[in-house]
């Protein structure tokens, strides 16, 4: 029997420029997104929710401390990085922004050692991907043992998530978003072997985009989870990579304390 390795050798090709094809829609689509994303989030709609996610965190800085951090995506002026205490900040985006990037970059396939970064925020990544090529692996990936990833997200079934369902609002241009739940990301995150740290809803404001509306609507978010009916349009959820402790390593370190004592 003899093989046509001719032909082999042209389905190979054909395979990888199908791959090489199917890599550069990705890319484009993310670039699409982010830089609509990028954009929204300078408006009077995008910065008035970035001060509330800002808000969110500023309540819970303490948790956060370590020497590097990587955002997901530019969104605008990424305000709430100033009160996130890490020596070194990285924005990684796959396209350029009005402020600088530190690096254009696919943000599925991050140029990133696994386990070496303390902390990953992610601003409306599941909006822009969904969960079927999402970089919730890539995060995984690069975060460290004991590091933290920080999710800000749409609720689905809010008025925000019906406006983004029926691209009322543009927060990725004309590009359709993927909406998905806190519990949905919760279970995703947690069959990951990560704990908890906060799930928290905000911003009870309604998805106007006039600024003085805005403004005039400012005390739906004082009394929304008193009696506003309706559910919060954003979610932050907080979870920190958790390690199993090998207990051979435990009773080896026993040991030795003992042994040492014995000889002392």
């Amino acid at each position: 029997m003899t093989l046509d390795f001719t032909r082999h050798s042209k389905f190979r090709k054909k395979s990888i420029i199908v791959v090489l094809e199917v890599k550069i829609l990705v890319l484009d689509e993310q670039i699409t997104k982010y830089k609509a994303l990028d954009e929204w989030f300078r408006t009077p709609q995008g910065i008035r929710v970035a001060q509330a996610f800002l808000s969110e965190l500023a309540a819970v800085k303490d948790f956060f401390g370590g020497k590097s951090l990587i955002q997901l995506g530019s969104c605008g002026n990424n305000p709430w990085l100033s009160v996130l205490q890490y020596r070194q900040k990285w924005v990684f985006s796959p396209c350029q922004a009005m402020d600088k990037i530190t690096l254009l970059t696919s943000l599925t396939s991050l140029p990133i050692e696994r386990n070496s970064i303390d902390c990953v925020v992610a601003p409306m990544t599941l909006e822009a991907f969904g969960f079927n090529r999402n970089p919730l692996d890539e995060i995984d990936r690069i975060l460290k043992p004991m590091g933290y990833a920080v999710f800000i997200g749409v609720n689905p079934v809010s008025f925000w998530g019906a406006a983004l369902r029926f691209n009322s609002i543009h927060c990725f241009g004309k590009s359709t978003s993927n909406l998905s739940s806190s519990l949905s990301l919760k279970h995703a995150m947690i069959s990951r072997g990560y704990t908890q740290c906060l799930l928290r809803s905000f911003y009870y404001i309604p998805p106007v985009s006039n600024r003085k509306l805005i403004h005039q609507l400012e005390f739906f978010n004082e009394v929304g989870k008193m009696i506003w009916p309706f559910p919060a349009g954003f979610y932050c959820f907080i979870v920190q990579k958790y390690q199993s402790v090998n207990p051979s390593l435990l009773f080896d370190k026993f040991d030795d304390e003992l042994l040492y004592f014995a000889r002392n």
